[in-house]
């Protein structure tokens, strides 16, 4: 296949996990985001490797599988802090090994926040930890030339808006203030 040709179905690829994205924070309980985001992951990991960033794909790779682990660990929120430490020394040496260029650091950044906002239960505290992981993972997609990649973070980040005063409205009416 040429080239361009996987550039293009990268490209496409990034478009679909933007929409998948945007469900992510649509969800109404942890459970929800995690599955979503475990497919959300593995598109985008197809999308990185597609358009030649490396360190991306092998990151979102290892995202898909950390939602997973956190998707049926029994006792998310927990004090058991060995997971989100073995996933956090998994993302710096995983951006090591695949290490694109000095903005590289923003999704290792990024990505290291995600694996801590993981653990918590509270699914509005996901939301907003978005606001710090998206803005570093949005510097590396502009920089890596993903058009997914940025757009997703922008639409993250406006989601996780969304979801946050859904969310609110929600437990104000049920009196949960």
């Amino acid at each position: 296949m040429p080239e361009d040709l996987l550039y293009i179905i990268g490209q496409v690829l990034g478009a679909v996990a933007v929409v998948l994205g945007f469900v992510t924070f649509q969800m109404k309980n942890t459970k929800g985001i995690l599955a979503v985001q475990v497919v959300t992951a593995l598109v985008f990991s197809a999308h990185y490797l597609l358009i030649g960033a490396l360190t991306a794909a092998g990151l979102n790779f290892l995202a898909a599988i950390q939602c997973l682990c956190y998707y049926f660990r029994n006792k998310r929120g927990s004090k058991n802090l060995v997971v989100p430490i073995l996933f956090t020394v998994l993302v710096v040496v995983t951006s090591i090994l695949t290490w694109d260029a000095w903005y590289s650091s923003f999704i290792m950044v990024g990505l290291v926040i995600n694996s801590i906002a993981l653990t918590f239960a509270d699914a509005q505290k996901i939301r907003y930890a978005m606001f710090i992981k998206s803005p570093c993972c949005l510097v590396y997609n502009v920089l890596a030339g993903s058009g997914g990649g940025t757009v997703y973070e922008c639409a993250s980040l406006i989601s996780s808006v969304i979801g946050i005063v859904k969310n609110a409205r929600k437990d104000k009416e049920n009196g949960e203030v």
